[in-house]
């Protein structure tokens, strides 16, 4: 009979040490990247490549977006924590109900996602670098969580998906400046020039009203208040998400380029959210219908 502490140990006692070993890998992890980004100009090829294969790129089993890979940012970057203060003086603005936020409480996936994000956005990766990257699926989701922190960032993304033509990317921003000047510096300055395999995703920064589509976005993404809402832009022709599966729709945000016109679609899903926050956002946005009618 098997008496060792591993199985005389309490569930809670097994969660700890899991934990404990998790925190110790992920510390391990942050300060070899700091380690590397100290040096700055000195640094050498092999500590550029390094600090690349410290890239979370994760795979997706179950979910929303189940046998999709992704590679996120970070809603601690300032882009995203500059949006949420914003939210604090505005019912209407999204980044206020952020999920990946609100779910900042798993660890793992947080300090994962900070970390890309500081990768990302720190030094400007090469083609040739870029290219050794495994994405272990054919379809690959950029900011599940986060957004884009900053030009070099969005070049990255960008380089990223050119030197991976043969999966299916959908870029998803509300940091449309980044994402502009980015293009730019990459040498695309029309719609003709965009890539085939990735599918620009703008997400709209207000619930309810969706943003002027950038000139290189394929699809505008807003988040509406109420179900009622939602099918009334469905109606009016805009895709459902569900929120659900992205599979049910035919993952219509990864393959959209393939259809690309002169003019983005639009998608449509309903605010997940309790009914003091859903109460609050509808006296906001009926205001702001209201002001707009009479303007």
């Amino acid at each position: 009979m098997k008496n060792s502490k591993n199985v005389n140990m309490s569930a809670a006692d097994k969660n700890a040490q899991r934990l404990e070993k998790m925190r110790a890998t992920l510390q391990r992890l942050e300060d070899t990247a700091a380690q590397i980004l100290e040096k700055g100009d000195s640094m050498t090829p092999a500590d550029r490549m390094q600090l690349l294969q410290l890239l979370n790129i994760a795979y997706h089993k179950t979910g929303k977006i189940q046998d999709i890979a992704s590679i996120d940012g970070s809603v601690t970057c300032g882009f995203c924590e500059k949006m949420r203060a914003c939210a604090a003086n505005n019912p209407l603005l999204i980044c206020g109900y952020c999920y990946a936020a609100a779910d900042a409480y798993k660890e793992a996936s947080w300090r994962r996602h900070k970390l890309n994000a500081r990768i990302l956005s720190s030094v400007l990766f090469t083609e040739e670098e870029l290219k050794t990257l495994a994405i272990p699926a054919m379809r690959c989701r950029i900011n599940e969580d986060g957004d884009i922190a900053n030009v070099t960032h969005a070049r990255n993304v960008l380089r990223i998906q050119k030197t991976h033509d043969y999966i299916k990317f959908g870029f998803w921003y509300k940091n449309v400046p980044a994402v502009n000047e980015a293009l730019r510096l990459e040498g695309i300055t029309c719609r003709a020039d965009l890539p085939q395999n990735v599918t620009f995703v703008q997400s709209s920064v207000l619930i309810g009203i969706p943003a002027a589509p950038a000139w290189f976005t394929d699809i505008v993404f807003t988040v509406w208040p109420t179900e009622e809402l939602t099918l009334q832009a469905i109606a009016a022709g805009s895709y459902e998400c569900n929120g659900r599966k992205c599979m049910t729709c035919g993952f219509n945000c990864y393959h959209a380029a393939a259809r690309r016109t002169g003019k983005a679609q639009h998608v449509a899903e309903c605010l997940r959210c309790n009914a003091a926050q859903r109460a609050r956002i509808l006296e906001a946005y009926n205001a702001y219908i209201t002001n707009k009618r009479s303007a």
